[in-house]
């Protein structure tokens, strides 16, 4: 049975695949939310994942979904064990117990690492609630911040209502993609009154780099001991709200001068009985994206790339740092002009010598796995 947590985390995902109206972003791309979201409800049991308003139709078609694919995952081939060292994240250490799904660890793990991170640490507050803007980090693709909520001892925190970010110069808000987080549940004083969170904005790449950003924040909040009413978040009018909660500030300038490495591998391969081909590869901080398009351009119909995608698992990235081997997982997915793209964690920061891309077909798991290397060093 799918646990609450997990079922928010779904719906979570889902609402963002809502928001992708071309059906070009197919299956495939369904299935990496629902993988997305299932893993954070089983590394997060007690997570919250933001949510208002969705009707039982979003979420009867999100498990559907669920029970679709979930199978094939179940018996996919094991993932490959990370070797790495756990980073020490300091003042953020808070953060990996309460906020960080394991697909967001290494990306966070290696900007920490390397500094490259913008401590904030900006309060706004108001009527009882309080968010803090903890830190931040960008490249020319995303970013990911940390923030935690409060509230005093006259209500404890359901959810994040709202959390987004705005480009103050452009007047426009940022494309924000997930959110994930959970209460405090010790020590017994912070027991709900506690929210660490992790938000996901992703860039367009056609729109100046924003420089100076307002966070906006909107707290869901009931009555102490309302949380245990399973009934909870049915009930609008047991729910209470913040004013909106806004910080200002400006984004560090050493995040727009790391800019994105992209190659063109052109590595031809098999999948579903289909030649296709690794066409780019782009590198950067926090994200690493690997676009897969047909070689036939008369195979480019919906039917046909359904059928090769419906077949296909996009495992992962193994990026090998000094003969440590990392396990990048995929985040998301969608559909090109010519096919489909990945995008996957990140530890580009950490100067890996290779990356390898694995692939495995549904239909093939006594086969072995397709490995790409989409770079090496040397």
């Amino acid at each position: 049975m799918i646990s609450s947590s997990e079922e928010q985390a779904l719906l979570a995902d889902a609402v963002y695949m809502q928001g992708e109206p071309d059906k070009d972003i197919g299956n495939a791309a369904l299935r990496s939310a629902i993988q997305t979201g299932i893993e954070r409800g089983q590394q997060r049991m007690k997570n919250r994942v933001f949510s208002r308003g969705m009707g039982f139709s979003v979420i009867a078609a999100v498990v559907a979904a669920a029970v679709l694919f979930l199978l094939p995952y179940l018996h996919s081939a094991p993932q490959p064990v990370s070797t790495r060292q756990s980073v020490n994240w300091g003042e953020l250490e808070v953060f990996k117990e309460n906020a960080i799904s394991s697909l967001d660890e290494p990306t966070l793990d290696s900007a920490i690492q390397n500094g490259y991170i913008q401590m904030v640490n900006q309060k706004a507050e108001a009527d009882g609630y309080s968010i803090t803007l903890n830190a931040i980090t960008a490249d020319e693709n995303k970013i990911m911040y940390l923030y935690t909520a409060a509230t005093d001892d006259k209500q404890e925190i359901y959810s994040i209502n709202s959390a987004k970010l705005k480009d103050r110069t452009a007047d426009r808000y940022l494309n924000t993609t997930g959110q994930v987080g959970g209460n405090v549940t010790i020590p017994e004083p912070e027991k709900n009154h506690v929210f660490y969170g992790r938000g996901v904005v992703e860039l367009d790449g056609t729109e100046p780099f924003p420089q100076q950003l307002e966070a906006e924040f909107r707290i869901a909040s009931v009555n102490p001991g309302k949380l245990a009413d399973r009934r909870t978040g049915t009930i609008m009018a047991d729910m209470h709200y913040s004013p909106v909660l806004k910080v200002r500030f400006a984004l560090d300038p050493k995040f727009q001068e790391y800019k994105t490495r992209i190659v063109k591998p052109n590595l031809p391969f098999t999948l579903n009985g289909h030649e296709v081909v690794l066409s780019q590869v782009e590198m950067s901080p926090l994200l690493i994206r690997a676009r897969v398009a047909l070689k036939n351009p008369a195979e480019n119909g919906w039917e046909t790339r359904e059928g090769i995608f419906e077949n296909t698992l996009f495992q992962g990235i193994t990026s090998k740092v000094q003969r440590e081997s990392v396990q990048l997982s995929p985040v998301s997915g969608n559909g090109t002009e010519d096919g489909f793209e990945y995008s996957f964690a990140s530890n580009w920061l950490n100067g890996p010598e290779s990356l390898v891309l694995k692939i495995k077909e549904r239909n093939s798991f006594d086969k072995a796995d397709i490995q790409l290397e989409i770079y090496n060093k040397k």
